[in-house]
Parts: C-alpha cells; sequence; structure tokens
C-alpha cells in the first residue's frame, strides 16, 4: 500500500507539472548557414532632457534653478499644497495659468468613497484640460508625479477625459461633453470602490469600473494642462458628512525664485525680489537683502526638484556664484541639512562693488548626507544680486574630467551601451539651436523649452559628443530642422574642420584641438516628412556634405506601424505619401551620399513590436523610389509607458526581429536614464533609474546589457514552432563559427520545454553559459530593492547529442544561451 501511494503522489505530480507547462516548443539552427550579419549598434539608448535626463540626471551641475529664472512659488493658500505653477487666490476662487501639470492638492483626510465636486470656468477655448484629481497620494512636482484619477474637461476638444497616474499616464475614457466656455460648470466625480461616475452641470456623462487596479484611498486636488483655469467651491462628501473646502490665502509668499527658498536664522529680516534690470544671463536675476537683526538672511536651493543634494563625507564639492553689490559685501556659501540644522561645510567671501564678479569655492562635507541642501546667505546686514550659481562634485566624482556624474556614466558603460542618441522632442522647441550651447556653460542663454520652460544650456550637444567620445560609444546628436544651412555647415566645420578653420579656431578655444570622430547627425524629431520638410532638408544637407560628405545624415521620420502596399496612398499618421522621401532619395543619389530614416517602433508589453511589419514594408517601398540610393532606416526610439519586465521582454522581441530582418543597423530604446520620483511626464520608461546618491538598472536595461555582452556578428537561419507561439528565437554566431548563441524570449505565463536542433555545430565545451531575467511582468526595481529582478549567470551541461538538446524557458524570460 505504501509503495502504491508513493507511486500516485508521483504520477499525480507530474500531470500537475504538465498542466503548468506550456505547449512543447521545437527550435532550429542551421549554425552552417549565415543569412546575414548582426549590427554591434542594437545595443543604444535614447537620451534626452525630459523627466531631466540632463539636469538631475548626467551632468554634474547639481543645482536646479542654477539661473534664478524661474517665478516665485505661489501664495500660500491655506490647507493646500500647491506642486508647480502659480496658483492665486481671491474671493473664494483659485486661479492658475499652467503649463504641465499643475497640481494644487488638499491637505484634508484621505477617503475611499463618496464623491466629490467643484465648478470651473473657462475664459475660452483655447489650450487643453483641467478638473479634479481624486484618490490621489504620493503627489510631487512634475506632471505625473502622483497616484490617483484625472477627471477634466476640456472646452476646445468638447470632451471629458478620465485617467489613471501612477507616476505615469495611463488613459481610461475620452467621452464627448458639452463644455462651456464664459460660465461656471459644476462637475462632480462619485467613487464607490471601483466604480467611478462622473456628472457635469448634474448630468451623468461617464461610468466606469476599474476593476481589480482600481486605486485606494487618497484626497483630492485640482490639475491643469496647457490651459487657464478658475475653480469655487469645492466640496467633499464622505458617509453622510460633506465638507467644503474654502480657498483661503494665509500670506503673500516672498519673491523667491521657484527652484529656491528663504533661509533665516536668528533675528534676521530681510526681503527678496526679483529683478529685471541688468540681469547676469536671461530676464531676471535673484535680489537678496539683509536689512536688520542678527543671524543670516539668505537662499537655499535642494537640487532637481528639490529632491536634495548628496553630500560625502570628506569629499571636495567645487562650484562658483556669479553675483554684484553695489558696496564690498561679505557673502557665505553652504552645504547644509535639508532643514538647515547642520552645517557640514561653509566658505566665507567677499563681493566687491561694481558689476557681475565670479566667486569660486571649495567645499569639503565633515559629514554624509543623502538628501542635503546649498545656501548663499549673508551674515550682517547688506545687498547682493544673484545671477548664476553652480556646484558639483570634485574630480572623484566625475568622470574623465568631464562635467558629468561618474557613477551614471560608469553605469551606462556597465550597461553595455554601444550607441547614444541626444535627442527626441526637446529639439522641436524653436530656441534649440547649437550656436546657443558653446562658449562658457554659465553665460549660455536660457530659452522656453518643450518640457521645461525654464530651460538652460549649461549641457548641450558638444558636451554629449565629448562624454561619448570618453565613454567609447557612437553617437548621434539631434538638430532642430530650422536650423539654417549656414549654420549646420559651421557645426561640421566646428565638429571635423582643421584647426586653423574659422570654426575649428572657436573649437581649439573651446579647450579640443583634435576633430570629433562625427559618423551621424539627425535633423527633427518625429516630422511630418512632406514637401515643407524636404525644403528644409536639401539646403542644410547640401552644406554639410559640402563641409564633409561623410557625415550621414539622419531624417527624423515619425511611426509606421501598418505595412505600406501603396508608397503614395496609404494611412501612416503623420504622411500619406512617401513623395518626399522619394525627394531625399534622389537628393542623397545625385551626390553619392547615404541618408538614414528614423521610425520610431511601441515596446509596452508583448507581443509588441510583433515582426515590424511597418518599418519592413517601409524599407521595401524606399528600396523602389529611387533604385541605387543608399539609404538605411534606423530605430531611434523604443518607447513605452512602463519601465517593468513586460517592456523588457517587448525591447527583446524588438532586439531579435531587427536582427532577424538585418537591414536596421542602429537601435536605441528611450529613455536612457530617469530621476527615481521625478517622472514628469507620461514617459515612465527609464532604462537606468537614478537619484542623487545611487544608480541602478531596471529590466529593460538588463536586456541591453544582455545583448551588449553577448554580441556576435553573424546572424544564422533559425525557426521556432510551438510554445504556444510565445517564443521568439534569434541565432548568432561569431565569425570564426567557434561560437553560438542563442537569444530566446518566453513571453508566456507558463514555462515552455524547447527541443533545440543545431545542425552544423558542434560544441567543444560541454558546459553552456546561461543568462536568464525573468519575473513577473509588472516587476520593477525600487531605490530601496535595485536588485528585485536581474539577470542570473549559470553553467549549463547541456548534454548535446547528434545535434539535439532541451531546454526549460522560465515564464516572462529572456534567456541567452552562449555555446562554445
Amino acid at each position: 500500500m505504501t509503495n502504491l501511494f508513493i507511486i500516485t503522489l508521483i504520477l499525480c505530480g507530474l500531470a500537475a507539472l504538465g498542466s503548468a507547462q506550456a505547449e512543447d516548443a521545437r527550435i532550429d539552427v542551421h549554425a552552417d548557414h549565415v543569412v546575414g550579419s548582426v549590427s554591434r549598434l542594437l545595443a543604444g539608448a535614447c537620451i534626452e532632457d525630459v523627466n531631466h535626463e540632463i539636469y538631475g540626471g548626467i551632468y554634474s551641475q547639481m543645482i536646479f534653478g542654477e539661473s534664478f529664472q524661474e517665478p516665485p512659488t505661489s501664495p500660500v493658500i491655506s490647507d493646500f499644497k500647491p506642486f508647480g505653477g502659480s496658483w492665486a487666490a481671491q474671493d473664494g476662487m483659485v486661479h492658475i495659468d499652467g503649463l504641465d501639470g499643475p497640481k494644487l492638492v488638499s491637505q484634508h483626510a484621505v477617503f475611499r468613497d463618496g464623491a466629490v465636486g467643484t465648478e470651473i470656468r473657462f475664459a475660452d477655448a483655447t489650450g487643453e484640460n483641467a478638473g479634479l484629481l481624486v484618490r490621489v497620494t504620493g503627489p510631487g512636482l512634475g506632471a505625473d508625479n502622483f497616484t490617483g484619477y484625472e477627471v477634466s474637461l476640456d472646452p476646445l476638444r468638447q470632451t471629458l477625459r478620465l485617467a489613471r497616474h501612477r507616476n505615469n499616464y495611463e488613459p481610461i475614457q475620452d467621452v464627448h461633453c458639452d463644455v462651456a466656455v464664459g460660465r461656471w460648470i459644476p462637475l462632480e466625480v462619485r467613487l464607490d470602490g471601483p466604480l467611478i461616475e462622473v456628472l457635469v452641470d448634474g448630468k451623468s456623462v461617464l461610468r466606469h469600473d476599474d476593476g481589480p487596479v482600481a486605486l485606494e484611498a487618497g484626497t483630492v486636488g485640482l490639475r491643469v494642462w496647457h490651459r487657464e483655469a478658475r475653480y469655487r467651491n469645492l466640496w467633499i462628501r464622505a458617509g453622510e458628512k460633506t465638507e467644503s473646502l474654502a480657498f483661503n490665502e494665509t500670506n503673500i509668499a516672498m519673491a523667491v525664485s521657484g527652484m529656491w527658498r528663504s533661509v533665516h536664522r536668528g533675528s534676521a529680516q530681510g526681503g527678496f525680489t526679483l529683478i529685471g534690470e541688468n540681469p547676469f544671463v536671461g530676464s531676471q536675476s535673484q535680489h537678496v537683502t539683509f536689512e536688520s537683526g542678527s543671524g543670516e538672511w539668505g537662499i537655499e536651493n535642494e537640487g532637481l526638484n528639490r529632491w536634495g543634494m548628496s553630500f560625502v563625507k570628506g569629499k571636495p564639492y567645487e562650484g562658483y556664484v556669479w553675483a554684484r553689490a553695489e558696496k564690498p559685501t561679505p557673502l557665505y556659501v553652504s552645504l547644509e541639512s535639508r532643514d538647515g540644522s547642520q552645517i557640514y561645510a561653509e566658505e566665507g567671501m567677499t563681493l566687491p562693488a561694481g558689476d557681475w564678479q565670479k566667486l569660486p569655492f571649495r567645499l569639503n562635507p565633515k559629514s554624509t548626507d543623502r538628501s542635503g541642501r546649498f545656501a548663499i546667505t549673508l551674515k550682517q546686514p547688506g545687498s547682493i544680486f544673484l545671477g548664476h550659481a553652480f556646484l558639483q562634485p570634485g574630480e572623484w566624482g566625475r568622470f574623465k574630467g568631464l562635467p558629468v556624474r561618474r557613477d551614471v556614466a560608469e553605469a551606462l558603460i556597465a550597461q553595455g551601451i554601444t550607441v547614444l542618441r541626444y535627442g527626441g522632442s526637446m529639439v522641436n522647441h524653436p530656441d534649440y539651436r547649437w550656436k546657443k550651447m558653446i562658449g562658457p556653460r554659465d553665460r549660455r542663454p536660457l530659452y522656453h523649452g518643450t518640457w521645461y520652460p525654464f530651460s538652460s544650456n549649461g549641457w548641450g550637444i558638444l558636451d554629449f559628443m565629448d562624454f561619448c567620445e570618453a565613454a567609447g560609444f557612437e553617437y548621434i546628436p539631434d538638430f532642430n530642422r530650422g536650423e539654417t544651412p549656414q549654420d549646420m555647415a559651421d557645426f561640421v566645420e566646428y565638429a571635423v574642420g582643421p584647426p586653423d578653420s574659422e570654426w575649428g579656431r572657436k573649437r581649439v578655444a573651446d579647450g579640443r584641438r583634435e576633430p570629433y570622430r562625427l559618423h551621424y547627425l539627425e535633423l527633427g524629431n518625429e516630422e511630418r516628412v512632406d514637401a515643407g520638410y524636404f525644403a528644409q532638408f536639401k539646403p542644410i544637407a547640401e552644406a554639410i556634405w559640402a563641409k564633409d560628405p561623410g557625415v550621414t545624415i539622419v531624417v527624423g521620420d515619425f511611426f509606421y506601424n501598418n505595412p505600406i502596399s501603396d508608397p503614395y496612398h496609404f494611412d501612416g499618421g503623420a504622411v500619406s505619401t512617401l513623395a518626399a522621401h522619394k525627394q531625399i532619395l534622389d537628393l542623397a543619389k545625385a551626390h553619392n551620399r547615404e541618408v538614414c530614416f528614423d521610425v520610431h517602433i511601441g515596446t509596452g508589453s508583448p507581443p509588441e513590436p510583433g515582426d515590424l511589419a511597418g518599418p519592413r514594408s517601409l524599407m521595401d517601398q524606399l528600396g523602389k523610389l529611387s533604385p541605387g540610393a543608399k539609404f538605411h532606416v534606423v530605430i531611434f526610439e523604443f518607447n513605452a509607458g512602463n519601465h517593468d519586465q513586460k517592456r523588457a521582454l517587448s525591447n527583446a522581441l524588438a532586439i531579435n526581429a531587427i536582427s532577424r530582418d538585418g537591414r536596421i543597423p542602429i537601435g536605441t530604446s528611450a529613455n536612457c536614464l530617469q530621476p527615481d520620483g521625478q517622472n514628469d511626464n507620461d514617459w515612465d520608461q527609464g532604462l537606468l533609474f537614478l537619484n542623487p546618491s545611487e544608480v541602478w538598472l531596471q529590466p529593460p536595461g538588463y536586456v541591453t546589457q544582455m545583448v551588449s555582452h553577448n554580441y556576435l556578428p553573424d546572424l544564422l537561419e533559425c525557426s521556432v514552432s510551438g510554445g504556444d507561439g510565445k517564443l521568439d528565437v534569434s541565432a548568432v554566431r561569431s565569425s570564426d563559427g567557434k561560437t553560438l548563441a542563442l537569444r530566446v524570449v518566453n513571453w508566456e505565463e507558463k514555462p515552455v520545454l524547447a527541443q533545440i536542433n543545431i545542425a552544423g555545430f558542434s560544441p567543444a565545451r560541454p558546459v553552456a553559459q546561461v543568462t536568464e531575467l525573468s519575473g513577473k511582468p509588472g516587476a520593477v526595481n525600487t531605490a530601496e530593492n535595485p536588485r528585485s529582478i536581474l539577470p542570473k549567470s549559470s553553467k549549463w551541461n547541456h548534454h548535446v547529442k547528434d545535434s539535439k538538446t532541451a531546454y526549460t524557458f522560465q515564464p516572462f524570460s529572456f534567456t541567452v544561451i552562449r555555446l562554445e
């Protein structure tokens, strides 16, 4: 009876194992049949000044708001906390004219079920939307830096929008709704567990069941996106109790530039103003006046969006302050704790009377603090004007002497990055011009950027190129397509011209004698490639090629999600004809030059991006439009709304598909970097996360690393069947035929046993190297647990016999098997 019972248990266990495993798969590799080559440049990333990848990211400058251009913070509205924007309360109303999602969040106790209402007034139909936030938790500076539901009205599009935010943007539903202008509109949100109902003007216009992903309890807030709005009569009903939340302004904030705050110690009294007369740069400078009393009076900065600065005990920090005064005035700079109770390092300086003076300093903190601040203060009555402040780690914390965070640079190198593109929507702003990015960084002009209205050129295209050359990366700088032909010719001469040329001399004066190894440059980002684009492209291209015929120009193209059967009539989103593409190809052929077309793809979750049907058909059509023209399609943005394991698998699928096609030489994933907790739009997709003191990879970043570290140049014939259709494979080998690698994606929720047949290759070593990245689809790495999900390496006794073996691929995994 005992033996029979044990046998029964074993059989039941085997049956259970079988039911938990997906259909078996078969992988066939023909190692003696090379079908193409694999580019080394598929392990790339796109870095952009979005989510502040530059300031607060790779740039060593620790101060955010360095030139005091931001307006002062909003007046204090009692029982509310602003996150961005300038909110003003008067006569029971609150008013905001905001850009990138400023929020005003109530400090009312959290609740889950009940109702929230307010009245909104739009002066006109211009701009986009404004509305309520409900179940809000964890709010911070940045459009999407919170968890909660957005319920907003758009008078231009006459729509009501419901969206979910979890430090990102997750649209739920847009519905048509009459949105009046010039009068007050009642807006009400009713909450009952996962059920959400929205009423506009007393009429129910939307009902939604958010099911298992429904957000929990939170508070209420106001939010606008690229428009003006007024609010009044905000109320909350939780249970039987209805409360009114009044907009009462308690005091007027002092005029301190928005990323700075006042410092007040002892009995010191004084004032702050923002002065437009004789600014150092931009439109204003900060005026600080110590009027009476004793102690200290000044301002402090806590870095990017005031997340705190990281100081390391005993390590020097260096910087300077540009200031002026009407008479000699002592001032002090210091590194402090966030609340100012501890001074870690301090240096006093005397500011001479007269015009702007540069005051360098060096500070060596006596304690470590991962969330400190930098302060500029007066300790006796006096008055100073501040124009620019700079603070960075000494040589110990910078990469090869460049204005680059050493830990970020080394993490990118360890990630295996082979190519970086510096571009994206940031280049689309008309003020984005390369000549504003050279010379002393403290004198470079500021501009209204795509992602931030007070953008600085402290770190620009030439800084990017310096970094890539020092790190050993190939690089592609992106330019606004509105640059003039002469300006682009000047750039090429600056980059590669001889030291005695006009712009070569400027390069030498800026500290670099040797030319850059410039191979690519891009014009525009996600452009409508039409007659207007070609009219700008042609003279710029001819000016560039006249200076350096070896530079490959990249067209900033768009998305092509659907196959193209007729090149002059198709549904392509941005364009419906390839007529301008033909003109570009004809131009390149006439000059015997090569061009590239940069298209972007989605990699949010498998099965994205599929087999790249759109880009593949685009390549087919381009080859027919201008026979003999030299061109490539490149993919400079793998885009997603997340940075988790499912996005990692989609990136791996994309790289496999690109490798199998063989015609796409460069692939880069967006976004290269993302400051933790500082996401300020819906592109929550960083490969490498960072905070002021640490860096760590997310799952998609590990995919880049695995592909790069296991690069082999020859693409092999390979096929896969079974596995419920959720196994994707590419096979590569070394040029000498001695090493072979399989890159396998399993996006099935179950393990898949695959029979592997390798013809034409006999491993010399009995043990293969296996690197496997697996985890739940939503798995990410956090600052608290940065190693939650990471690749695992192991030795595998493959037991290849008669060219056959078998391997079980884990659920939701990317695996590289390397045989030698």
